[in-house]
């Protein structure tokens, strides 16, 4: 198997003699052990009266078998010893994967591997999950990306699998006069999961020949039906489904414009990539590009090439434009200056060169190759062995083995306007019906032949042109010579209103880095009119730099530029040699501060429409926004940004860079493959970019409001979606390691129990669960659920109830159970960093939190280690107790609950200004 140099792991694959193949891979260094299994049976084979079953049978697999039948004991399992599990269904595959502490993996693997010859889908629980099942198609009626996609599915060849409906419903899944939906799920199971159609990847800090006994134990009894190569002999269009223009109404105010080509499965080029290579062309960012030539004409924010569905017989290629009200006027002229760009590279793009560029970035990205999660892993190959040959699984996304000219043409032959669809999201359209299942309004029309006509005979256009060779991509890379190695950070310089942190990382040898500059000023953050004036600056500087910088994202080199709670932080991450020249061209633009008035039109009404769009989020997701908003005055929720935007102009923009620039606190962080030097040469830069002399100015005051010993404070919000969402959130007062290890454990203990009560047992929702939410260093504790089924009031019933009665639960652990769930906790905690950028990300949090022993995870686990049952019971019937609890309940009553009594229960917040100024008895934090 063709593995990176860079790869320490040891790998095996063997085929079991039920002909499963499994790849087995030992890596000492894993902080869990993980396994996949995907079985080649998606939603193309659910029967046609019968559609959801295979999405069904996946949510039933985890309830119980025969060996360990207790309803949610896998979930309880995995969560108690520190791992997590999942699981999805998609058109041609169904997938499982879990993570769990190395000592109980092969009792996980035990657990895992009965899923597939041995559940027994317990007849309560199918009745109970196929509300699950109903929940979870209804949480989504109005997810526009879900009713898009039933759109597409309507308009395809309907004798093709893919326009069956996925999800399922507690219609098509109800039981029939005739049978029920339990015997047509077994005879489905029985006939379909068969071991000659999965593949399974095992991963573990165990020798190999260990790994493949217990995968041998667990997974040799599937059996094998010998259902050998499946085959799907129907077109997923036909000419009467191509050559088209449909319409789509989304809920949120979006204007896109897509074109979507159909192509032959492109699995067996993956050696060579040619789609790779054209989507590379039509996705270019830089000048002459199809993309800026577009924006300049203000028709189109963006871009993207090479989307789009696929199956085992058909792949879409897809670009898509998200378009400008003035783009809503030229759409057959902005696919006409697409077929000009195919032109273009029909006549002048195939070139051996270009291709060798993008061989060259991903050789680098696989010699280069970093570690990755165990269950990321585990999940990415297990895919990989269905799609690949075995022994390319992990090389297989890099592979570019040589330059096809005619295989890019063969493709090109595709992209005609007669095998094209149009398909337009927008409001105010004309449309003529809607789909089944999301009751989405779209229409269907042929391409016009004068349309046909012109697209056919583009000719090239002189304002487009192909990119010019990338300067910023790196043949010779090897990590620098270790010079001054640290164990921690370093700091270099400490200047009033600038301090540098450096360290050149010893372990993870590779030539990338990562630089980290947070910018704090007073006049970024002190009201919500300055909060999105930072946020306009930021969006229009990232625009501006969109040309330039492009280059340097193919070569594997990246950046971000986002606003936080005291000013802006920037970061460049990726191959670092050449990460100074992308730096100086960001310092340089940087430090122009030109405003364009039609970039700043353009950008001000993407914000405009997107912060309106908040509103049309699923209520869960609105209630943690206005959260925050409540408690990080620096923070505001969507409407209080949206009301201060209305009014700024772009000549507000000058005068207030100026401000924001005159009193600046830097914390500057170089990590990775840097030596001291460079370090100190990117801080000078940055220094001189920023005219820094002596500022003393320090850095920002990130308020987070206490709420203190009052009791249970509420605030409703109105959403216009017909289920209610609640949450409760829990706050603690300090912010020292012992509160972390309370409140952590709490959470860890209570999430598997909580799923378990709320949705399995009640079935009150499908998006149920508890979280931790620290907020400006303090810990918080979070239980939330959105239902179809109850209004805000009968679900804090339902929450509180669980919240009374969890002390019982801790008293029910034995000994072992209770350090068990303890040491999966810090076993979490202690996870070492996996890779490059996982530590950066960690460092530089710890600078951020002041944390500059850079040990704060370690406190945490060593009060973890001394924490009795005895407190944590007292922590939970002291502090979490509903009736004498301090804590915070953000609601919304959904519009099928509107005739039930609305929540009435603690201080209602009117006013968000008052609640923030309020009286305390404590400081605000």
């Amino acid at each position: 198997m063709h593995i990176s140099p860079n790869d320490k792991k040891h790998y095996r694959l063997i085929e079991l003699d039920n002909k499963l193949p499994v790849l087995l891979i030992q890596d000492e260094t894993a902080p869990r052990s993980a396994a996949a299994l995907s079985v080649n049976v998606g939603h193309f084979d659910d029967p046609d009266d019968r559609q959801g079953l295979a999405h069904f049978l996946e949510h039933m697999l985890f309830l119980g078998t025969q060996k360990y039948p207790k309803v949610g004991e896998f979930h309880s399992f995995i969560n108690q010893q520190g791992g997590s599990n999942n699981a999805w269904t998609g058109t041609e595959n169904t997938t499982f994967f879990f993570e769990v502490s190395h000592s109980a993996f092969e009792e996980g693997l035990d657990r895992f591997g009965q899923f597939f010859y041995a559940s027994l889908f317990n007849e309560e629980a199918v009745d109970k999950e196929r509300n699950a099942v109903d929940s979870e198609y209804k949480l989504k009626l109005k997810d526009d990306v879900r009713r898009i996609y039933q759109v597409h599915k309507e308009t395809v060849n309907q004798a093709h699998p893919f326009s069956k409906f996925s999800v399922g419903s507690i219609d098509t899944l109800a039981d029939k006069e005739s049978s029920s939906i339990r015997d047509e799920m077994l005879t489905f199971y029985q006939t379909h999961y068969s071991a000659d159609l999965m593949t399974a990847v095992v991963l573990g800090n165990r020798p190999l020949c260990e790994l493949e006994l217990l995968a041998t134990q667990s997974f040799a009894s599937i059996p094998n039906q010998n259902l050998g190569h499946k085959e799907i002999n129907v077109s997923y269009v036909t000419p009467k489904e191509q050559s088209c223009w449909i319409n789509i109404e989304p809920l949120k105010e979006v204007r896109k414009l897509s074109l979507a080509f159909h192509l032959p499965n492109q699995d067996r080029f993956y050696k060579t990539k040619p789609l790779n290579y054209l989507g590379h062309l039509l996705g270019y960012e830089g000048d002459g590009s199809l993309m800026l030539y577009l924006k300049k004409l203000g028709y189109i924010h963006s871009l993207t090439a090479g989307g789009g569905v696929s199956g085992s017989n058909f792949r879409e290629f897809t670009l898509s434009f998200n378009l400008t009200e003035k783009g809503m006027l030229h759409l057959d002229e902005i696919i006409l200056n697409t077929y000009q760009y195919i032109e273009l590279i029909k006549q002048q793009g195939l070139d051996e060169w270009r291709y060798n560029e993008k061989k060259a970035v991903l050789e680098s990205a696989f010699q280069f190759q970093e570690k990755t999660k165990p269950l990321d892993l585990v999940s990415h190959l297990v895919m990989n062995l269905q799609r690949y040959h075995k022994e390319d699984a992990m090389y297989a996304d890099y592979m570019m083995e040589g330059y096809h000219e005619q295989h890019v043409l063969d493709l090109l032959e595709q992209f005609t306007p007669e095998k094209m669809r149009v398909t337009l999201v927008a409001q105010d359209l004309q449309y003529d019906r809607k789909d089944k299942w999301y009751h989405t309004p779209y229409s269907v029309q042929p391409l016009s032949e004068a349309q046909i006509k012109s697209w056919s005979h583009a000719e090239l256009h002189p304002e487009l042109h192909l990119p010019e060779k990338n300067p910023y991509i790196c043949y010779d890379l090897e990590p620098q010579e270790l010079k001054e190695t640290t164990v921690l950070p370093t700091l270099l310089e400490d200047l009033p209103g600038f301090r540098l942190w450096h360290k050149q990382e010893e372990e993870f040898r590779v030539p990338k880095g990562m630089v980290y500059i947070a910018i704090d000023s007073p006049h970024a953050i002190s009201d919500p009119r300055k909060i999105v004036k930072t946020r306009l600056c930021v969006e229009m500087l990232m625009d501006a730099l969109s040309e330039q910088t492009y280059q340097a994202e193919i070569a594997g080199m990246g950046y971000n530029l986002y606003c936080h709670q005291g000013g802006v932080t920037l970061t460049l991450s990726g191959f670092s040699q050449k990460q100074p020249l992308l730096l100086d061209v960001i310092l340089k633009r940087f430090s122009t501060r030109e405003f364009s008035a039609e970039r700043f039109d353009f950008i001000k009404n993407q914000l405009i429409r997107h912060w309106g769009n908040a509103s049309k989020e699923r209520p869960i997701s609105q209630l943690f926004n206005a959260l925050s908003g409540i408690l990080q005055p620096n923070n505001p929720p969507y409407p209080v940004l949206l009301e201060a935007l209305e009014s700024i102009e772009v000549d507000d923009l000058p005068n207030f860079v100026q401000a924001m620039f005159a009193e600046l606190h830097v914390e500057m962080f170089v990590y990775g493959d840097w030596t001291k030097e460079q370090a100190l040469e990117l801080g000078r830069s940055l220094k001189d970019t920023l005219r820094m002399q002596n500022q003393t100015y320090g850095e920002s005051f990130r308020p987070l409001v206490m709420l203190g010993e009052s009791g249970t404070f509420q605030r409703e919000l109105v959403c216009d979606h017909s289920d209610s969402a609640l949450l409760v959130y829990y706050q603690s007062p300090q912010e020292d390691p012992r509160s972390f290890a309370l409140y952590t454990l709490a959470n860890h203990l209570m999430s598997a129990s909580f799923f378990h009560e709320i949705r399995t047992k009640q079935q009150l929702g499908y998006m149920v669960g508890t979280g931790n939410l620290p907020l400006n260093k303090h810990p918080g504790l979070i239980l939330y659920v959105q239902s179809p089924m109850a209004p805000p009031a009968i679900l804090l019933d339902a929450i509180d109830e669980f919240l009374n009665a969890f002390y019982m639960v801790l008293l029910e652990l034995n000994e072992h159970q209770w350090q068990s769930s303890k040491q999966g906790l810090i076993d979490q905690i202690s996870d070492p960093d996996t890779n490059l950028r996982g530590r950066a990300q960690r460092l530089w949090t710890c600078i951020g939190n002041k944390d500059t022993n850079f040990d704060h995870k370690e406190r945490v686990t060593e009060e973890l280690k001394s924490l009795t049952r005895i407190e944590m019971i007292r922590f939970v019937v002291g502090i979490l107790k509903p009736r004498t609890a301090n804590r915070l309940i953000m609601h919304s009553q959904g519009t099928e609950h509107q005739q039930y009594d609305r929540l009435d229960v603690g201080f209602e917040i009117d006013s968000i200004d008052q609640f923030q100024l309020r009286k305390k008895d404590i400081n605000l934090g």
